[in-house]
């Protein structure tokens, strides 16, 4: 199925997400939205965030500069608070965190895999103070388990988001609205819309977009206006499909109109 909007896609996967109370935690186990970019990601999480129910809590990091020794010296003086919470790094969670109770959330640290609390992990908002957040797991072999958040220091692992090095304080979660593609990876639920306004750029992306989903008419796809043949490319390298026996795949082109449709 073909969406024409954000508004429409958000629809589809998260109906009634405005209701009150807040929908049940296993609302969001079978739902979620897929990107390329952390940018679109982003935008839908905000959205749907102001969708649901209830007052939000914004909770600000505390930033600093590492000044490495041996490096040359640099003025970081004009690096301001707001500068700090602008800034968009996929190892970083938001600078400014604005949180609603019920909202579903994804870990980006291993706090305590040993209780469920791995990078990657899902679960929902039950409760907020202001130095820990009380969360419901959802999913895996601790759903249900009610756990703690922390506020922690958390150093960027990607080095190339920044010219500098820096250090966080800040709760290590993201919303789990949507989530880029390639987190997606090996995940499998029931209904999945895929934003493609900004189209995949890296190796079998869309091949692992369309397969998180279990069902063809429960998967919606948003593509750009100006896409009149409803079709999107499938970034394949045939070098890196090269098995043993020396056959390769081929690139495909693959129809967005629905979820089940053919290739070519």
């Amino acid at each position: 199925m073909q969406s024409n909007d954000i508004e429409s896609l958000m629809n589809f996967i998260y109906p009634h997400v405005d209701s009150s109370p807040s929908p049940p935690p296993e609302y969001f186990l079978n739902r979620m939205i897929l990107a390329p970019c952390n940018t679109d990601v982003n935008d839908v999480n905000n959205k749907l965030l102001d969708h649901m129910h209830g007052d939000d809590t914004i909770y600000h990091s505390a930033d600093q500069v590492i000044h490495e020794e041996g490096a040359d010296g640099h003025d970081y003086s004009p690096m301001t608070t707001e500068f700090f919470w602008s800034i968009n790094s996929s190892s970083l969670p938001p600078g400014e965190l604005r949180i609603k109770k019920g909202c579903p959330l994804i870990l980006m640290w291993n706090l305590s895999p040993s209780n469920g609390l791995c990078n990657g992990s899902c679960m929902v908002v039950v409760r907020m103070s202001e130095h820990v957040l009380e969360v419901q797991l959802i999913g895996g072999e601790h759903n249900g388990e009610l756990a703690l958040i922390p506020c922690i220091s958390l150093i960027p692992t990607l080095t190339t988001d920044f010219t500098f090095k820096c250090r966080q304080q800040q709760f290590p979660i993201r919303f789990a609205f949507a989530i880029t593609i390639n987190h997606a990876q090996g995940q499998s639920v029931k209904h999945v819309g895929i934003d493609l306004c900004f189209p995949v750029f890296a190796h079998g992306q869309l091949y692992v977009a369309l397969s998180c989903v279990t069902a063809k008419q429960n998967v919606k796809v948003l593509l750009p206006h100006d896409n009149l043949d409803s079709k999107m490319i499938n970034i394949v390298y045939q070098e890196a499909l090269l098995d043993k026996g020396g056959f390769q795949w081929v690139s495909v082109r693959v129809s967005a109109c629905s979820a089940g449709s053919k290739t070519n």
